[in-house]
């Protein structure tokens, strides 16, 4: 374990600093501030079907499966969290090919019910994902993360303006990503970038392979979580 470790209450210590508390951690109006700004971004753009076919900056998607994306991931973990899941729970997928405006508001129906879900459960609350077991805010941090990333990506892809809300983008960089640099090292928007491996920050190359972490703070055992080498043969 490095100088970072994870206290018993869910706050996390650097030198002795408290770095996250329970009051920072990413809560339903997160999730509804990045899924407003997101989706109103998306509504003075008003791209039509066909600029929904360019890529979304860097990635190999379409901006039209990268926004259905969003909307299946959002939906899919606001089930979970509902149903306290501890196997993959099944979840309806959403048609990239539906109309633009469609996609958009079926981006502010699974942020609703995501901040819904986060809002009604209790701390101890769990549910399934792949990566570990998330609570609460450890879904709501996902759920941030997905729209706030993939909405930057939708920015590259069609040319807008997206200014994500900095409470959200703060809280979602410390809960899921808590190795990441600090306000005073880094602009929390370029380390969430950066963490995600979109940009470089500062001599740091992008991220290419990492992981959240999602479940409670307070079981980080300080190290960058990282997916296993693949076996080969």
């Amino acid at each position: 374990m490095n100088d970072r470790a994870a206290t018993n209450d869910g706050a996390v210590m650097n030198d002795g600093a408290v770095m996250n508390d329970w009051a920072a951690l990413p809560e339903a109006d997160d999730v509804l501030a990045a899924t407003h700004a997101l989706a109103e971004a998306l509504e003075n753009r008003a791209p039509s079907a066909e600029e929904l076919r360019a890529r979304a900056g860097s990635l190999t998607w379409s901006c039209a499966r990268v926004l259905a994306h969003i909307d299946d991931a959002v939906l899919w973990y606001a089930g979970n969290l509902a149903t306290r899941s501890t196997v993959d729970m099944a979840a309806p997928f959403l048609s990239p090919r539906r109309p633009p405006d469609y996609l958009v508001s079926c981006l502010r129906t699974s942020g609703a019910l995501l901040a819904t879900a986060v809002r009604d459960a209790p701390t101890e609350a769990r549910g399934y994902h792949s990566w570990g077991r998330p609570d609460r805010s450890g879904f709501a941090a996902m759920g941030c993360d997905e729209i706030l990333v993939h909405g930057w990506d939708l920015s590259q892809g069609l040319g807008f303006d997206f200014t994500p809300p900095p409470a959200a983008v703060e809280r979602t960089l410390r809960r899921i990503f808590p190795w990441a640099p600090e306000a005073a090292e880094a602009d929390p928007w370029d380390a969430l970038l950066w963490a995600n491996g979109r940009v470089p920050l500062g001599d740091r190359r992008p991220e290419k392979r990492w992981l959240w972490h999602n479940e409670p703070l307070a079981e980080w055992n300080g190290e960058v979580r990282r997916p296993k080498p693949r076996r080969r043969g």
